[in-house]
């Protein structure tokens, strides 16, 4: 193992006050949610929707543009022309059936281990936007110390669960060689759980080796240590490189995030159950074939919802019809036994101003009442998702913690000792100096102005915008490299050397 010991630090007043206003982070457990989930629908609604999504997979079909997975869908029994794969309700539901409910998420810190599935729910880091709103607020292309520095945030981040793989996508190294960096950073700059890269079967099948060097091989073979995120392509096509990245990882028995890119009213119809039996289809077909690559291989349901503007064609955020359809779609992985993953915290707004609190704050309350198990995009996202706002992610980090706090509910309390409290305060008192209110202090947002507008106004006007970019500046330079073992670190920059000079060539 490598030496974590450090030297003492200084002492004296100067370390008291730097360990006051630089604390550790104090990280949440997984999210187990005591409010919800909402059901919309009785179980004849249930059904209408599961029949017309069978209808789908029966009549209409999905195609599969993978030669692989045509041979293996021929092989498995399914009706396949062509490319057109049509597959029975019945055989479908059998092969879903095997997947797991739910599973534990390993970290390389077992402290930051977390779970997926039924009550329990994740947030996870933004994912693949080319540009970045920087410190300076400047809008520019993304880069690799941009993702870099986005793992070192969701590292001090208490509520980011899982820092993901690609919080942007880095336009400064060539495709070929990009995963390498992406996964290495991933792994020696965070301890929680990772995401792998499906930029191809190579960069699949390089992300598990790594998993490998850092987990161990017969720990990932029996445990998850990465989860990937596959999207279909709406409607009714799943492509051949997605197709690749998900044999590589259910070979491997890790969890891929099956996910029909939704944009209702395009992409689909501009109707929430058409909608949601149209995508819903889609997903049980890629969980399907899954199951066919390995049995019993965890999977998740996923979506990324969000509807188009009918005056531009633009994406919108935040508005009523996808939130009520992921509400849906909870209620709909619910019936099939399997975890869902879905997408929040995005707005079309180009900084962190009113209508991107609105996006974000609209999003994730549906996509929360709803049970999603896996949420991605928790922080960050600008710009109808084509950028992450260095400040917007921390405001969005913050409220993270907001949210866990809600969705934990009601804790248990000693009312007896309370009213002792209001007994002896009697009328016209003060709660604020009570045992009671020390030991449970109201959850602070610690970005929030509240002050007078005067004392705002002597401190600078300080808008959202500038509130967080500090903040961001100060999460990376209060940063701290968690350890790795020297052994496991030398393999890994081994293996990345080794496969950077052969893409090189």
């Amino acid at each position: 193992m490598a030496d974590t010991k450090t030297r003492p630090t200084r002492g004296g007043r100067a370390a008291r006050i730097a360990a006051r206003t630089n604390p550790p982070p104090v990280y949440l457990n997984t999210l187990h949610s005591k409010i919800g989930p909402i059901d919309l629908l009785g179980p004849e609604g249930v059904e209408e929707i599961h029949n017309a999504a069978m209808t789908i997979l029966e009549t209409t079909g999905i195609e599969f543009r993978d030669p692989t997975a045509l041979a293996d869908w021929k092989r498995a029994g399914a009706d396949v022309q062509d490319q057109r794969v049509r597959v029975g309700r019945d055989m479908l539901m059998e092969l879903i059936g095997s997947i797991p409910n739910g599973w534990a998420y390993h970290g390389r810190n077992a402290e930051r281990s977390t779970r997926v599935g039924g009550r329990d729910t994740v947030f996870a880091n933004a994912y693949g936007a080319p540009f970045v709103y920087g410190l300076d607020g400047v809008r520019r292309p993304s880069t690799l110390q941009d993702a870099q520095n986005f793992f070192k945030m969701a590292q001090m981040s208490q509520a980011m669960h899982v820092p993901g793989i690609l919080p942007v996508e880095p336009q400064d190294v060539p495709i070929p060689q990009r995963h390498l960096d992406l996964v290495k950073s991933a792994l020696t700059l965070t301890d929680k759980p990772v995401m792998g890269s499906v930029l191809s079967e190579t960069a699949a099948r390089d992300t598990v080796e790594m998993m490998r060097i850092v987990h161990g091989e017969d720990f990932i073979e029996k445990n998850v240590v990465v989860a990937a995120l596959l999207n279909c392509n709406t409607p009714l096509v799943w492509d051949e490189t997605m197709l690749q990245s998900l044999r590589v990882y259910a070979a491997a028995n890790q969890p891929c995030l099956l996910t029909p890119f939704v944009l209702a009213g395009a992409s689909t119809p501009a109707s929430p159950l058409g909608g949601v039996a149209l995508l819903i289809a889609e997903a049980l077909a890629g969980l399907a074939y899954s199951q066919i690559i390995r049995r019993g291989c965890p999977m998740v349901l996923g979506v990324a919802l969000m509807g188009v503007s009918m005056k531009t064609g633009a994406p919108m955020m935040g508005s009523p019809e996808p939130g009520l359809m992921n509400l849906l779609v909870g209620q709909m992985a619910r019936h099939y036994g399997v975890p869902w993953r879905s997408c929040t915290m995005w707005t079309g707004a180009k900084t962190p101003d009113l209508q991107a609190g609105y996006d974000s704050a609209n999003t994730m309350w549906s996509v929360l009442l709803g049970g999603c198990n896996f949420v991605v995009h928790s922080a960050g996202f600008v710009e109808g998702a084509l950028g992450v706002s260095y400040s917007k992610w921390v405001h969005d980090a913050i409220q993270l913690e907001g949210y866990h706090r809600f969705f934990s509910g009601l804790q248990s309390e000693d009312l007896g000792s309370i009213l002792g409290d209001i007994a002896g305060i009697g009328p016209g008192g003060h709660f604020l100096g009570t045992d009671h209110t020390r030991e449970n202090p109201m959850h602070m947002n610690i970005l929030q102005n509240n002050d007078s507008y005067e004392q705002w106004e002597a401190e600078g006007s300080r808008n959202a915008d500038l509130v967080g970019r500090d903040a961001a500046q100060k999460m990376l330079d209060t940063y701290v490299k968690p350890p790795m073992p020297d052994d496991v670190a030398g393999a890994l920059n081994d293996f990345v050397a080794k496969k950077r000079a052969a893409y090189a060539n």
